[in-house]
């Protein structure tokens, strides 16, 4: 049995999107034809199918945040140590996520299991979601019969990665902000004042210090560039930001 998320429109025109698990993708068609509803679209969730369905947001091709991450791998770790079912574990935890996305995303980590994959080969096929220390990790659990520990303590480890990164964040936003300031400032005066200021210079007819003709000039080079400048650092935020 897998999960397959479909696209249908019911007898008023309204479109819904969902997800069913069948053996096939006809048992699937035929469930939602018993619901005179028609099918548009059903497809089996695999790790790369959310790029192939029609009208998908392209935020939803991304794994799960820190936050998202622990809050399921902690339900996942109460219901085990509960003695319930992987599969019975994995299907309760994904009818209790909001997010369509995570739904479809656990359901198919389910569909796996039933296949008769253990949890941590089930998960090998949504890596942007799990990464590949918590794959091992579960694996390892797996084999040493404690799995319910080993997700206890891999949601107590993602929450204090993430308690990190908020922290990490926090302390980057006053030099980010003193950062900006500076450079809003400086290019006013550059813009703006020193313009005015070198009028008065010109207007002496004295002859210039080498600091004061090196601002003159970085002014106008600031008039005449700045939009190519405000490119340049648009552009550096950007690969900055993709390199972090």
């Amino acid at each position: 049995m897998a999960a397959f998320e479909f696209i249908a429109l019911d007898h008023q025109g309204k479109q819904h999107r969902g997800t069913l698990e069948a053996d096939s993708s006809r048992q699937v068609r035929q469930i939602l034809r018993d619901k005179q509803w028609t099918p548009l679209f059903v497809d089996t969730i695999t790790d790369r199918h959310h790029a192939s369905v029609p009208g998908r947001n392209p935020l939803l091709r991304r794994g799960m945040s820190a936050t998202e991450l622990a809050t399921v791998t902690r339900q996942l770790a109460t219901l085990i140590q509960a003695a319930m079912p992987i599969e019975e574990a994995l299907n309760a935890v994904a009818a209790q996520q909001e997010a369509h996305r995570i739904k479809n995303l656990l359901l198919a980590v389910r569909s796996r299991v039933l296949e008769g994959h253990t949890l941590a080969k089930s998960l090998e096929g949504f890596g942007e979601a799990f990464p590949p220390m918590y794959r091992a990790t579960v694996a390892a659990g797996e084999h040493a019969g404690y799995l319910d520990r080993v997700l206890n303590r891999l949601a107590d480890y993602t929450e204090a990665r993430m308690r990190s990164g908020q922290k990490i964040q926090q302390a980057l936003v006053y030099p980010i902000v003193l950062m900006v300031a500076s450079v809003a400032i400086v290019s006013f005066l550059l813009g703006f004042v020193v313009p005015d200021v070198v009028k008065v210079f010109l207007d002496s007819g004295q002859e210039l210090p080498l600091i004061t003709e090196l601002l003159i000039n970085a002014s106008a080079g600031f008039q005449a560039w700045w939009p190519v400048l405000l490119g340049v650092l648009v552009g550096l935020v950007v690969l900055a930001k993709r390199f972090l």
